[in-house]
């Protein structure tokens, strides 16, 4: 009698031949369609990424620092304006404001430490109003001065019942917007001083603020850096809650944010104090890019705190522990 030897994988074989082939074809799809995909996707990289990376086609370019004079230079500035073609510095660890030309060429400065009319103990924020009067929020006295364009004192903004410690200060179509740290507030005062209203108390929900350091303002919003809670929050210009960011982009939040400025397209610029980054978001809080990086070499950043748009679309911005004012161009 013959003797039969069954193997197991013919076996198997022979029973799951159709079975095989079937799965080897769709193996062989795949691949053809995630080829294909791939290959079209990759057909322009750049156009492809885009989709998923922060929108770098405006990015500003750095155009030159301020320093100060060689022998009399900045210590800590902290904000910055411009008015009639002069930029105004905060050099709050000197107690003054400092003044330069549209080139960065030191003009004069005013101020000094101590408690008198014209005197600052620690100079914050920078704003000018219609007339191209400067305005200077002293966060540690609890004062605004008003100062002239040349730099004479000429009177407090608003009363100390209104204020305790000012930080940002923005003028908007003849109001005056003040961040509070102390009453964790944004104040809305007329160019007379007189108060209109005041939004936000402390705390941590949707419309409240724990030490927000700046305020900017466009035609439609009012934007504030919930520095405590390392937030952004937009209002519109009757104090209503319109949105909350908490991050620049999923998994990157604001840490610490400082200063903040509208340019021409409504555009909101924030300064990300503690990753030495600037963030331009539209107007909703969608991210258009980031620029910026830890660093001493120019157009780097080292803790920047205040930032300024020009009309001229130049960004000025306090490149604070690095001594200096950065200068770039959108």
């Amino acid at each position: 009698m013959k003797t039969i030897h069954f193997s197991p994988r013919a076996v198997f074989w022979t029973f799951n031949r159709k079975k095989m082939l079937r799965i080897i074809a769709g193996i062989l799809l795949f691949q053809l369609f995630f080829f294909g995909v791939l290959y079209y996707r990759l057909r322009d990289p750049v156009q492809w990424l885009q989709q998923y990376l922060p929108s770098t086609e405006r990015q500003p370019g750095y155009l030159f620092s301020i320093y100060g004079p060689v022998d009399n230079a900045m210590k800590k500035p902290m904000a910055v304006t411009v008015s009639g073609r002069h930029v105004y510095i905060a050099d709050t660890g000197n107690c003054r404001v400092m003044a330069y030309d549209y080139n960065g060429n030191f003009l004069y400065s005013f101020g000094a430490q101590g408690t008198k009319p014209g005197e600052f103990l620690f100079p914050y924020g920078l704003a000018a109003d219609s007339e191209g009067r400067i305005l200077v929020a002293d966060m540690y006295s609890g004062h605004i001065s008003v100062f002239s364009p040349q730099g004479s004192f000429l009177h407090y903004f608003a009363t100390p019942a209104d204020i305790t410690s000012p930080a940002g200060i923005a003028v908007n179509e003849g109001r005056v917007y003040v961040s509070d740290v102390g009453r964790h507030q944004v104040i809305v005062f007329d160019e007379t001083g007189q108060k209109i209203f005041e939004f936000g108390a402390k705390g941590s929900e949707p419309g409240q603020f724990l030490s927000p350091n700046a305020v900017a303002v466009s035609g439609v919003y009012i934007a504030v850096s919930d520095t405590g809670n390392h937030r952004l929050q937009i209002f519109n210009k009757l104090g209503t809650l319109v949105a909350v960011i908490p991050e620049i982009e999923p998994g990157y939040a604001f840490v610490n944010p400082r200063g903040l400025a509208y340019n021409s397209r409504g555009e909101v610029y924030a300064v990300n104090n503690l990753t030495h980054q600037v963030a331009c978001l539209l107007p909703q809080g969608t991210v258009q890019f980031l620029f910026g990086q830890m660093g001493h070499e120019e157009g780097q950043f080292f803790l920047p705190n205040g930032i300024y748009i020009d009309d001229a679309g130049r960004i000025y911005i306090t490149d604070t522990s690095n001594q200096r004012v950065s200068v770039f161009q959108q």
